[in-house]
C-alpha cells in the first residue's frame, strides 16, 4: 500500500540546558507515566500534577503551536529562561529534521534538514515549510494546512475529549473545521473550502444588508417598500425643481438681475436678523415692572422694622424716603420711555427698509420668473441642495441594499451548487465510508464488546449553519464524560488504523490524559493497542498515563502490555518535567 503523505516519527525532546531530561520515543506505543514514590505519604501517591500534561505542552510547542495559546508562556522564566531553546529531533519521510525554538523568539523557530540550517521570520512560512515536506507527494491545495492537520494528531486535556471534531481548547470557542477529517478519510477537500468560504461571504453580506436596511428602514419604523415609494416622490420633487431652476436661469433677464437679486437677499437676510434682535431688546423693556409697583405704605412699613437699627447718623426722615423714591421712579420712567422710542424709531426704520428691498426684490423676480414658481432664489438653491445630497446618499443605500440582496441570492446558489458537489463525492467514495465504518465498529466490538456503533457524514444546506456538512459519531452507552473519551479514542485508532485512512496518516498521534474512563473501557483500550503493535511496526502512539488508574489491573494481569518497557518518560511529585514546583503566571 502506497502512502500519499510522508510518515512523521518523533525521535527526541530535549533542551539546550536540559532544564528537563531528554524523552527518546519509539515505534509503538510510548507512555509517559505519572507514577507514585512513596505510599506513606499523600504527596508520595499523587500522581496528578507531576508535568506529564507539561511534557506534551512541550512537544506540541516545538510542532509550532500558537505559543500565546500554549501553557508554555506561563511558566515563570526563572523556572524556564525566556532564551531556552526548546529542541525536536523527527524524521518525515526520509528526511531528518530537528526543530528549535525559544519563547523569546517563538514566532521565529530554527529547523535544521538534513544538518542544514534553516531561520523563518514567521511562524507560518515555517508551518508552510514543514507541510510541504509532509504532503510533497500531493497537490498543496488538496491539503490541510500544517497546524490544522495536528488539531486531530494532538490532543490534549483541555479539548475534554468532548467530541471527536473538537480537538482544540474549548475556552477559545473555535468553529469545527472539517478539512483535516475530510482528507484523512480520502475526501476532496477543495468543494467543502470554496463553500466555507461562500458561507463566510454570505454571513459577511448578510451583516451589510441587515446595515443598509436599518438605516433605510429608520431601525425598522416602516418597511423597504416605503423607502422605494418615498425615493419616487422624492425625485419627481426634485426634477421639478430643477426644471424651474433651469427655466428661472435660462431666462436672459436672469444672467444680468442673478447678482443684485442674490445682494437683495443678503441685505434682506442682515436686516431680518437685525429686526429680530432689536424687536427682542423692545418687548423685554415693555415687559420691565413700572417703578410705582412699590407703594408708600410699603416702604413706610420698611422704614419702621429697621430705624432703629440704622445708626442716628443716617436716619432719615420718611417723607425724605419718599421724595427720594419719586426721584427715582421718574429718573429711571424717563430712560425707559427714552430707549423705547429709539427702539421704535429703529424698528421703524429697519421695516421701512424691508418694505422697500421686498417691492424691488419681487418687482426684480417678476421680470425673470414668470410661472411664479421661485420665492427666493437663494432659499431655493439651498432646498434643491439640500434634498439632492439626501436623495443622493438614500439612493445609494437603496442601490446597494438592492445589489448586494442580489449578490446573497446568487451566493446562496452557489453554495448549495457546492454542497450538491460534496455530495456527489460522498456517494462516489461510498465505499472508502463504509471500510472505515466497519473498521470503527471491529475496534468498537474490541472495546465496548458490541457494533452499536454509527457514524456518518452528510451535508447541510439551511441557512443558519455555518458548516457545509458535518461528521457525526455515535457509540454504545453514549452521552458521558467517560464514553465521549472512549469515542474520541475509537475514532482516532479507525483513522490510524484503517487501510485507506493510513494512506493520508502521518502516523503519528498524541493522546493527553484520554483514559479518565471506566477501568474495564481502560483495560480494553490498552489491550486492543497491544494488539496493534504485534500487527502495525509503522506507527507511533503517544500517551499519558496515571500508574494508579490501571495498577490493581497489571496485578491480576488483566492488561496484557507491559507497561514498563513501554515507558518512555517517568514523572512523581519528586521528580517532576521540570524538576521544580511552581506556579504558572
Amino acid at each position: 500500500m502506497d502512502k500519499e503523505i510522508n510518515r512523521i516519527r518523533i525521535n527526541k525532546l530535549y533542551s539546550e540546558n536540559n532544564i528537563f531530561d531528554e524523552i527518546e520515543f519509539r515505534d509503538g506505543v510510548n507512555i509517559i507515566l505519572g507514577e507514585k514514590y512513596d505510599n506513606s505519604t499523600i504527596k508520595g501517591r499523587k500522581t496528578n500534577g507531576v508535568g506529564k500534561s507539561m511534557s506534551i505542552e512541550f512537544l506540541d510547542f516545538c510542532l509550532l503551536s500558537d505559543y500565546e495559546k500554549s501553557r508554555i508562556c506561563r511558566i515563570p522564566k526563572e523556572v524556564m529562561p525566556l532564551e531556552e531553546k526548546i529542541m525536536l529531533d523527527l524524521e518525515i519521510g526520509k528526511e531528518e529534521i530537528t526543530i528549535k525554538r525559544s519563547r523569546k523568539d517563538s514566532e521565529q523557530p530554527v529547523i535544521i534538514r538534513n544538518e542544514k540550517k534553516v531561520s523563518f521570520e514567521k511562524l507560518d512560512d515555517a508551518r508552510n515549510y514543514l507541510a510541504e515536506l509532509i504532503f510533497a507527494k500531493l497537490d498543496g491545495n488538496s491539503v490541510p494546512s500544517f497546524r490544522n492537520l495536528f488539531s486531530i494528531l494532538m490532543r490534549d486535556e483541555r479539548s475534554e475529549f468532548t467530541d471527536i471534531l473538537k480537538c482544540h481548547d474549548l475556552s477559545k470557542r473555535v468553529p469545527d473545521d472539517l478539512t483535516a477529517h475530510l482528507f484523512l478519510l480520502g475526501m476532496p477537500v477543495e468543494s467543502y473550502r470554496k463553500s466555507i468560504k461562500t458561507i463566510k461571504e454570505i454571513e459577511s453580506i448578510t451583516t451589510i444588508i441587515s446595515k443598509n436596511k436599518k438605516e433605510l428602514t429608520n431601525n425598522g419604523q416602516k418597511k423597504i417598500a416605503d423607502v422605494k415609494a418615498e425615493l419616487n416622490s422624492l425625485d419627481d420633487e426634485l426634477n421639478k425643481m430643477e426644471a424651474a431652476i433651469e427655466s428661472f436661469k435660462s431666462n436672459e433677464a436672469f444672467y444680468s438681475m442673478e447678482s443684485e437679486l442674490l445682494e437683495l437677499e443678503t441685505l434682506l437676510e442682515q436686516l431680518r436678523k437685525k429686526q429680530k434682535a432689536l424687536r427682542y431688546d423692545y418687548d423685554k423693556i415693555k415687559r420691565m415692572p413700572k417703578p410705582e409697583a412699590i407703594d408708600d405704605n410699603e416702604i413706610e412699613l420698611v422704614y419702621n422694622q429697621f430705624k432703629n437699627d440704622l445708626g442716628s447718623a443716617i436716619v432719615k426722615s420718611l417723607d425724605e424716603v419718599v421724595g427720594f423714591k419719586n426721584k427715582v421712579e421718574e429718573f429711571q420712567r424717563m430712560l425707559v420711555n427714552q430707549k423705547a422710542k429709539e427702539l421704535e424709531i429703529q424698528l421703524n426704520n429697519i421695516a421701512e427698509q424691508i418694505r422697500v428691498l421686498d417691492d424691488e426684490y419681487s418687482e426684480k423676480m417678476k421680470i425673470i420668473d414668470e410661472k411664479g414658481v421661485l420665492k427666493n432664489l437663494k432659499a431655493s438653491l439651498k432646498i434643491y441642495e439640500s434634498k439632492k445630497d439626501s436623495c443622493a446618499h438614500t439612493k445609494f443605500l437603496f442601490e446597494q441594499y438592492e445589489k448586494n440582496a442580489k449578490t446573497k441570492k446568487t451566493l446562496k446558489l452557489r453554495k448549495t451548487q457546492e454542497i450538491l458537489e460534496i455530495d456527489t463525492i460522498l456517494e462516489e467514495k461510498e465505499d472508502i465510508i463504509n471500510k472505515f465504518i466497519n473498521t470503527l465498529l471491529d475496534i468498537h466490538e474490541a472495546i465496548m464488546g458490541n457494533k452499536e456503533c454509527s457514524f456518518t457524514i452528510q451535508t447541510l444546506d439551511n441557512a443558519r449553519s455555518k458548516t457545509p456538512a458535518e461528521i457525526s459519531m455515535r457509540i454504545y452507552d453514549d452521552g458521558s464524560r467517560s464514553v465521549n473519551r472512549t469515542k474520541v479514542f475509537i475514532y482516532d485508532m479507525a483513522l490510524l488504523f484503517n487501510d485507506n485512512t493510513r494512506k493520508r496518516h502521518p502516523l503519528f498521534l498524541v493522546h493527553d490524559n484520554i483514559f479518565d474512563v471506566d477501568q474495564d473501557t481502560l483495560v480494553q483500550c490498552l489491550n486492543y493497542l497491544n494488539k496493534q503493535e504485534e500487527k502495525y511496526q509503522d506507527f507511533q502512539y503517544i500517551l499519558t498515563l496515571n500508574r494508579d488508574k490501571i495498577e490493581n489491573e497489571e496485578r491480576i494481569k488483566l492488561i496484557n502490555m507491559d507497561i514498563d518497557s513501554h515507558r518512555v518518560a517517568v514523572y512523581t511529585k519528586e521528580n517532576k518535567f521540570l524538576k521544580k514546583d511552581y506556579q504558572e503566571i
